[in-house]
């Protein structure tokens, strides 16, 4: 179990993997069971494979990469790039966006529906559809606003 009511389960990550044709293998059930069982859902290849290794010391980062590429490819995992960083990935569930610490880089998944008025005025006001899946916005995360309060701005933020 995820953890998250919206999110897949681990069986079904699998299940959709092998309906593809996708073979499930013992470091690909890994992958997927390490993802499901982080408390955020939103980890970078560097730290799936930080986290696997402590349990498995020889698991390769390349089978970290190709699972990623391939539950991406069936929808279960979704890819989140930010400012030139490194990608985030994350469960596919119900629609949400992200806020995204400039400080720490912390990736954060929030309802839509926060951004649901935003969303109307853009289509009635300018034509324009927002896409659920694409909305990443940046800020700051409570820890590191408590941290350096000073610094408004932050890295990135254009001033």
């Amino acid at each position: 179990m995820s953890g998250h009511p919206d999110h897949l389960d681990a069986s079904a990550i699998l299940a959709r993997l092998r309906i593809d044709g996708a073979r499930v293998t013992a470091s690909r059930v890994a992958v997927v069971e390490e993802l499901v069982g982080s408390p955020t859902h939103h980890l970078t290849a560097s730290e799936l494979l930080e986290s696997l290794r402590v349990h498995r010391p020889g698991f390769q980062e390349s089978t970290v990469y190709r699972t990623l590429d391939r539950l991406v490819e069936v929808g279960a995992v979704t890819r989140i790039e930010v400012d030139g960083g490194p990608a985030v990935f994350h469960l596919a569930s119900a629609a949400h966006h992200h806020v995204v610490c400039e400080r720490c880089g912390r990736v954060v998944g929030v309802p839509a529906s926060l951004l649901d008025a935003v969303a109307a005025r853009l289509r009635r006001d300018h034509g324009f559809e927002l896409r659920a899946d694409a909305v990443t916005l940046p800020g700051r995360c409570v820890d590191c606003e408590t941290e350096h309060p000073a610094d408004v701005g932050g890295h990135g933020a254009g001033g």
